[in-house]
Formats: structure tokens, sequence, C-alpha cells
């Protein structure tokens, strides 16, 4: 993973604050390898720390604490008379249920945000993406989502119908060019009882690390999305049969059959692989190839029995 935590203009040193013993302990562990982590139980706390501390360059928070929570941290930093406390970066640790809360941390002054329960490269990737050198006044938003947000969201949102979009683009585009195209789709097997055993938020960030770990092994032109809770699709572009093969044996070496660890628990990477190879002179419907890639992941057919999906060539490439 090239992240930007080598860079020279990465903080000595990072408040954490979280009135959770074991998010304090996950922050720490994550953290620790990057930087100096200073460790807060609550607003207060962590306001005191930001008074006697001026090697403090970015403050992870989370939002619903005792005695002060986040909200009023957020605005005694940014109404501090003190420009090295007042443009201090803030990320807010929290979970995807508190929206409301979280739209307004980021209304009262918060630099971005983080999903609750995170993993290592959650709070690593939110200093990747340069929060750490943005000046709070210079952050950039679209709609008034920060960057680090809209990430986020995407990487944890399904995305089907953006997954088609792009797939009808990448057919025409492959079919001027008389180019191959390969569509590869990653099951994660042990999703659902990661999901039943810890809970939703707990498997979509499984799902989300997941992405990250297969976007490090891809080109940039290739293209991820989540087309259904378990299941993640890849684009590969210009890419022949015996290229998506090695891909395959590559992300199995790399990932597949490996445990992902977050905060006490550990996850094995049980993956499934299906991949595709459309005929790109056969005018094919990119809702026809995925349907078939679910029929085939699944083993599933209707009753009715669906006709076959001419010119597919499929590799069931399944480790058990």
């Amino acid at each position: 993973m090239a992240t930007a935590i080598q860079r020279s203009s990465i903080p000595a040193r990072v408040l954490f604050v979280d009135d959770s013993r074991l998010m304090r302990y996950a922050g720490h562990r994550f953290l620790d390898d990057h930087c100096d982590v200073v460790l807060a139980e609550d607003g207060r706390q962590a306001w005191n720390r930001l008074q006697q501390d001026d090697r403090i360059s970015l403050v992870f928070t989370d939002l619903m604490m005792p005695v002060m929570d986040g909200h009023e941290l957020i605005r005694r930093i940014r109404s501090s008379p003190s420009a090295d406390i007042n443009r201090l970066p803030i990320l807010v640790v929290t979970s995807q249920e508190e929206s409301a809360a979280r739209e307004l941390a980021i209304s009262e002054g918060a630099t971005d945000f983080i999903p609750k329960p995170f993993s290592p490269d959650d709070l690593r990737h939110a200093l990747d993406v340069g929060a750490l050198d943005m000046p709070v006044a210079d952050h950039p938003t679209a709609g008034g989502t920060p960057v680090l947000a809209r990430e986020l969201a995407s990487e944890q949102g399904e995305e089907p119908a953006a997954f088609l979009f792009r797939l009808k683009q990448a057919l025409s585009f492959h079919q001027r060019q008389q180019l191959d195209l390969a569509l590869m789709h990653v099951q994660l097997q042990s999703y659902w009882h990661t999901r039943n055993r810890f809970g939703p938020a707990w498997a979509d960030a499984v799902m989300r690390n997941l992405h990250r770990s297969l976007v490090h092994v891809l080109r940039h032109e290739d293209s991820v999305h989540r087309t259904a809770p378990d299941l993640l699709s890849i684009i590969l572009m210009g890419t022949h049969r015996e290229g998506a093969r090695v891909l395959t044996r590559r992300i199995r070496h790399r990932i597949g059959g490996s445990s992902m660890r977050l905060a006490n628990m550990s996850v094995r990477m049980d993956l499934r692989f299906v991949v595709q190879f459309p005929d790109i002179n056969a005018e094919e419907d990119p809702t026809e190839l995925f349907e078939a890639a679910e029929r085939m992941m699944h083993w599933r057919t209707t009753d009715s029995g669906d006709r076959p999906v001419r010119h597919l060539a499929s590799v069931d490439s399944d480790e058990r």
C-alpha cells in the first residue's frame, strides 16, 4: 500500500478521543507504527491535552461521550483563539447510523469522518487522502460532503447500477477498439457469517477493506464495484483470458485464505471467483452478463429456466 504516511508532512502526534476502552486500544494499535498517538477518554480530557501539547497535529474523535461530547470539542477547537488549535484537522469516528450527528459535526467544523467500526486501513487511509496536509478552510467539498466521506460512502454502499453503466461504456469502447475484455466477480463467502455474528457494520468493514486490497492488486484503469452485499465486480480493461487467469491466481495468493484483523476480531478471506469473457462483437447486454455471473456464483437457476447468454465464456475459479 503506497500511502502518504511516510511523507515528511505527516504529524509527529495525533490525538485519539473515545470513551470506549476497546476503541482507544484499537486506535492506538492501528496508528502507533505511523505516528505518536495521544489518547483521551472524553472531550474535556482531550481539550485539556490540546492546551498542554502543541505538538498535536490531528484529532480523531468520537461524538457520543460523557462529560464533554465530540460536538462540544469540535466547537471549542474551531473557536479557539490559537491558530495552532483552531486549524487542526478533525476526523470524526462515528457509526453509519449516526447520520444526523455526523452532518451536524461537519457543519460545526469537522474536517471529515470515518466509519465505526474501523479497521487499520480506515485510519491509515484517512492519513493517505491528505486530511493532514490540508488547512481546514481549504478542505475541498462537493455538495457539502468531504472528500474522504465520499470515498468511504462509495466503497461501503452497493452500486450495481454504476457497474452496469460502466460496463456498457467498456463494452462499447472495446468493440470499437477490438480489444479483449474480462469481468471478474469476487465473492466473500464468510460475509453472511460475519454479518450474522458481529453485525452489518463489521461485515461492511471487511468488504470495504477487501475492496481496497483488490484495488492495490489491480491496474489504475480497472474498476471495482460492490454489486451485492457479499460481491465485488471488476471490469478488467483490455484483458485476455490468460491475463485474467493470472490475475485470479495472484489475488488468491495475496488475499484468498488470509485473515483480516479488525479490532478484536479476525475474518478469514474465503473468496470465490467467477470470470467472464464477453464477446465484444455480439452486442452483449450488461444486465444479462451480470445476471449470468450471479447464477454461476450462487449456482442457481430460475424455475422457468433462463436461456444461456450466448457468446459468453466463463471460468468458475472457485477455491474450496
